[in-house]
Order: C-alpha cells, then structure tokens, then sequence
C-alpha cells in the first residue's frame, strides 16, 4: 500500500511539515540529483537548478527514479541509493528537532534531527520550495 507523505504524518501522529519527501531531479549540467522538501511544500525547480549549478532541473520519471536510487516510488531514501546523488535539502532542516524521511520501504520511515540528518547525508542546505 502506497502512502503519501501526508498520510504518512497522519498516521505517525506529525506535524507535516515534520516528513520530508525524496525527490530526484536531473539537471543539465550535473545529471541526476536528489532534493529533500518537507511535505507539503512544493519543490521549486527553478531554486534547486540555482542551488545545484545547473540551468535547468526537471524531475525524472518514477521509472529512471527507480533504476537511478534502487528505490520504488514512494520508499525513495536519500540514504543507501544504488549510486550516491548530490543531495540537496530545504534549508528548515536546520535546527528541527525531528525530521521524517523515507527509510528505503514504503511506509517505513527514519527519524533524526534535522542536523543529524544534514551531517550524516552529507546534504547543502539551500532554499528549494516556491515562495
């Protein structure tokens, strides 16, 4: 069963904005990446291409997302891809006391800090959500 990031705060009993969602990019100077975005904000293409030196981003297909991460859609983790991708996340990360991400399965989440997780995924924190 496939949840969406804002059940899966309803069902753990979180504030949305407390799980983020993995989603993979791909720009056109630097190829794939990933972005971390807390639910329900949308992630704006335009300040992650900034953030990531490209000119352009444009998300790829579930199934390049698949193939890229090792992943199915909707247990995409930002840690343990098949091959590792420049990780980026919103910079609210920063400081939260807990953050939600996808632990590699669907409906499995990890929880940590938010400086926990930018210092154990190696992400840059940048402003990536539209306005």
């Amino acid at each position: 069963m496939e949840f969406t990031a804002e059940e899966a705060a309803g069902k753990l009993g979180v504030p949305p904005e407390d799980v983020f969602k993995t989603l993979v990019a791909k720009g056109d100077r630097t190829g794939p990446l990933a972005a971390e975005v807390p639910t329900g904000s949308r992630l704006s293409l335009k300040k992650l291409a900034r953030a990531s030196g490209n000119r352009t981003v444009a998300l790829v297909a579930a199934e390049e997302m698949e193939r890229l991460t090792g992943y199915v859609k909707g247990g995409c983790s930002p840690f343990g891809m098949r091959r590792p991708l420049p990780l980026y996340v919103h910079d609210s990360a920063a400081g939260r006391p807990r953050l939600y991400c996808s632990a590699g399965r669907r409906g499995v989440q990890l929880v940590l800090s938010g400086d926990a997780f930018v210092a154990a995924s190696g992400a840059t924190l940048a402003d990536l959500v539209e306005d």
